[in-house]
């Protein structure tokens, strides 16, 4: 598998001005926090933007028409958006955009440089073409399917300095990661999870998703919390980050989770990476079990 570090200034802009709309509760209000103080205040009419901007993207959320995909994706995000939305959205949109550039490019002109450095660090992590084979043979084993593609794109993004974060949400081959801020020493952190998301973009689906869902036909909320856990047992801080990266192990494992409860989950998925096993049946009803759910 190929992975790719991306730097993209238009990318960066939708990600900024949708972050400080505060339209989705995945968004991270310390860094609107944190680029409010840095970059002063802003005007009634950039204000006004914000919010007409969180009204547009209820409307165009995650999923097939989800607004941010195309500036990821396409050299000219705005050619594709005037075809794919309503005229008066696209033209509101365009004019957010434009009311929100200057800021915009006072902040890039002092994230860019940021991410550019870590464009180059994780691109040197990229290139141990063993360590990548090493884990994707793993993977095949543990989600029992081949990946869904031989090529991921990163695409790096603002973070705060004890930040950082990722996401699957642009398509079958792009992933985020939030990292200009965090501090270098994270470098395995951020390459730890990196691969939790590309868990989630080219393993989940297959075959592992589709067993809990046959599992729990009828609970989506508990479906997905087991599919998380199952990843985050590995990465970033389960038991491949904790053997690859010198990950340290949380308290915690996911939200849902306490210390006891944490450390038999990271235990058993040991248990199947040391044996190379699939996750399976018995898997998901030991993780149950556990949960107590």
């Amino acid at each position: 598998m190929r992975l790719d570090i991306i730097v993209n200034k238009q990318a960066n802009f939708y990600f900024f001005a949708q972050n400080l709309s505060e339209w989705h509760f995945s968004n991270r209000k310390d860094y609107n926090t944190l680029w409010r103080k840095e970059l002063g205040k802003f005007s009634d009419d950039e204000e006004l933007a914000i919010k007409h901007l969180k009204k547009i993207h209820l409307r165009y959320s995650f999923g097939k028409s989800y607004l941010g995909r195309h500036f990821f994706l396409e050299e000219n995000p705005w050619f594709f958006l005037k075809t794919r939305m309503a005229q008066e959205d696209f033209i509101t949109l365009k004019n957010i955009f434009s009311l929100l550039e200057d800021k915009f490019n006072l902040f890039w002109s002092k994230e860019a440089p940021l991410l550019l450095a870590w464009q180059k660090e994780l691109a040197n992590k990229a290139d141990d073409h063993l360590m990548i084979e090493n884990i994707i043979e793993l993977l095949k084993i543990i989600f029992n399917t081949n990946p869904s593609t031989s090529e991921v794109a990163i695409n790096l993004l603002p973070s705060s300095p004890v930040h950082t974060g990722g996401g699957a949400n642009i398509d079958s081959k792009n992933i985020t990661l939030e990292i200009s801020r965090y501090p270098k020493q994270g470098t395995n952190h951020a390459m730890s999870l990196i691969w939790h998301e590309i868990i989630h973009l080219c393993f989940q689906e297959q075959y592992f998703s589709a067993l809990v869902s046959e599992k729990l036909p009828n609970d989506r909320q508990k479906a997905d919390l087991i599919n998380e856990i199952a990843i985050r047992s590995l990465f970033p801080r389960g038991i491949l980050g904790i053997r690859l990266f010198k990950e340290e192990s949380r308290r915690k494992l996911i939200e849902e989770t306490n210390p006891e409860q944490t450390v038999k989950i990271i235990d058993l998925a040991k248990e199947y990476v040391d044996d190379k096993k699939s996750f399976d049946n018995t898997y998901i009803e030991k993780i149950l079990e556990i949960l107590k759910i």
